[in-house]
């Protein structure tokens, strides 16, 4: 007794279920980089291989093997049914900002409620589609940041060609609301494509420096456009912020920038699933309380800017009557071909990520081109009824694997919930203001800025971090499309000058060994792409270990899903 008693005790510590997913998360990660590190060279067993491979077994056999692990657990389809409310909660008030993003031109204010209701639809599509055709019974699939900068150019500049050449409303109308979907569903095709020709790995291989400043991008749009709904005022860029600055603009805008702070905040301190709708709740009441205490009627904010004056919109079943095609004014469509083509390989790469975010969770691999081209089938399918670009929502659809969920009633209820806001005989922009969804914009805004502009410069060398930011200021000053392409430009040249012969150095005959391979704590960026590196800070400066950059390495912990996190 004496002797048991004098042996140093020992305790098994207890991780909380956070903790436990992510040392799951954390050694499937290091299984993979192994797994890509283990050739006589640095591209002998990449992880864009692996994921192309699936481990050396066909597609069938992982698809399988996913389905038969998932079937082996259930769960009772009220937990399903309260889960799919609590996603619904959460995805719709963004979906529904995501709207006021893609039609953010000024022609397009008066018809707001039934535009916003045809994204309604376009996300009751993506989800059904997710439900119906993913290998994960639990997936929550929408409309998707990624594309929407594209839709809203495309948009704009269709607006713009057409009331050049004085074209009415109804012909813009309808060669906007054709030409989206369309747009849209070649989008699908193109990632039916890729999918099916086991592509996926050549899409991943856009630099993250690139990516990260587009990235920034959609947050610095998403804050123009809050700002934009706010203040009634129209910018294209930021040398036109001006125009804000008078009291009335400013007045307008001041709650919706308060409250996408204070959701932000919320949002990165209270790590809990109802933080955002009681967030919305919170700022939904102190707006009618305001209203009361003031004895400010309804019809008195709309005057006053404070909410949306649009007409209401017409009964559901009317939503696509401005769909005409003997109205469109065809020759707008060329001239945004080489957005479109962005658009594809940018959703392509975007939806990659996802499904690599959604595949560190589960105990079986994902089939990625299956994934790829099961995305592809939602966005063709969302284009030929009207909608527009989507993809998995991976925080959500890791909210329900982590929940246990375990069953496809959980995204139909979504879908459900989807269908009801539509129609719903009243416009939920007839009681809700503008600030509600500004706050939501501008919370993505200072989430995906701070996360591209600031936090990455922890994780990239000097040199990517400037690259990063030089395109974030190139998309400013050329446009999406040619802002990516002169990114890609400066990080090649970059690229050839620092792992070239410059440096001494041959960087092809480096071959990595288990010592090169991340510890759980430093794989916080997750590699995908055709190559494998690691980064080390030096006094002469910043070098890339191994390789500098030839894939993608993106932060799943952070980035564009935050927001629903």
């Amino acid at each position: 007794a004496e002797s048991s008693s004098s042996k140093k005790e020992e305790f098994i510590a207890v991780l909380d279920e956070d903790d436990q997913w992510e040392r799951k998360r954390q050694e499937k990660l290091r299984k993979v980089i192994e797994k890509s590190t283990s050739g006589n060279s640095i591209g002998a067993h990449s992880i864009g291989s692996y994921v192309s491979s699936g481990s050396h077994s066909t597609s069938r056999e992982i698809i399988l093997a996913l389905k038969e692990e998932f079937a082996k657990s259930s769960n009772p389809v009220s937990v399903s049914i309260v889960y799919g409310l609590i996603n619904a909660i959460i995805v719709l008030p963004v979906i529904m900002s995501f709207g006021n993003i893609i039609y953010q031109d000024g022609f397009f204010r008066p018809y707001l409620p039934i535009l916003v209701k045809l994204t309604l639809c376009s996300g009751v599509v993506h989800q059904l589609c997710f439900s119906a055709f993913s290998t994960l019974p639990f997936a929550v699939g929408s409309v998707q940041d990624a594309g929407l900068i594209f839709l809203s150019t495309i948009a704009t500049g269709m607006v713009k060609y057409c009331q050049d050449r004085g074209c009415t409303d109804e012909e813009i109308l309808a060669t906007v609301l054709v030409g989206l979907p369309l747009f849209t569903s070649t989008l699908g095709v193109g990632l039916i494509i890729i999918g099916y020709l086991k592509l996926a790995g050549f899409v991943q291989k856009l630099p993250t420096t690139v990516v990260g400043g587009y990235l920034a991008f959609i947050g610095f749009f998403c804050g123009q456009s809050a700002l934009s709904m706010l203040s009634h005022v129209n910018v294209s860029g930021v040398l036109e912020w001006y125009k804000f600055m008078h009291p009335q603009p400013l007045l307008l805008m001041f709650p919706g920038v308060a409250g996408g702070a204070s959701i932000f905040i919320a949002v990165r301190n209270l790590r809990h699933m109802a933080t955002l709708p009681l967030s919305i709740a919170l700022l939904l009441s102190l707006f009618y309380l305001a209203l009361y205490v003031t004895g400010t009627t309804i019809d008195d904010a709309k005057e006053l800017g404070w909410m949306s004056a649009a007409d209401a919109p017409p009964v559901w079943y009317h939503t696509w009557d401005y769909i005409q095609f003997d109205q469109v004014i065809w020759s707008a469509m060329p001239g945004q071909g080489m957005t479109a083509l962005s658009m594809i390989l940018v959703v392509a790469l975007s939806s990659s990520l996802d499904i690599a975010a959604i595949d560190l969770e589960l105990p079986k691999p994902l089939e990625y081109n299956y994934e790829l081209r099961m995305v592809g089938i939602s966005n063709f399918v969302s284009g030929m009824t009207g909608g527009y670009t989507g993809s998995y929502i991976f925080s959500q659809t890791i909210f329900s694997l982590r929940a246990g969920i375990r069953s496809r009633v959980c995204g139909f209820v979504i879908a459900i919930v989807a269908s009801i806001a539509i129609v719903m005989p009243i416009s939920i922009l007839d009681i809700v203001p503008n600030f509600i969804f500004a706050s939501l914009l501008i919370m993505i805004c200072i989430d995906l800025m701070i996360e591209w502009l600031w936090d990455v410069r922890k994780k990239l060398s000097k040199v990517e971090y400037s690259v990063t930011l030089m395109t974030f200021v190139l998309i400013q000053a050329l446009g999406v499309e040619y802002g990516i392409l002169a990114g890609i430009v400066i990080h090649l040249i970059l690229t050839r000058l620092l792992t070239g012969k410059g440096n001494g150095k041959d960087s092809s005959s480096t071959s990595p060994t288990t010592s090169s391979i991340p510890t759980p704590d430093e794989t916080s960026a997750f590699f995908i792409g055709d190559e494998h590196c690691t980064y080390k800070s030096t006094d002469a400066g910043d070098e890339i270990q191994n390789t500098f950059m030839n894939g993608v390495s993106v932060d799943i912990e952070g980035g564009t899903q935050n927001i629903l996190n």
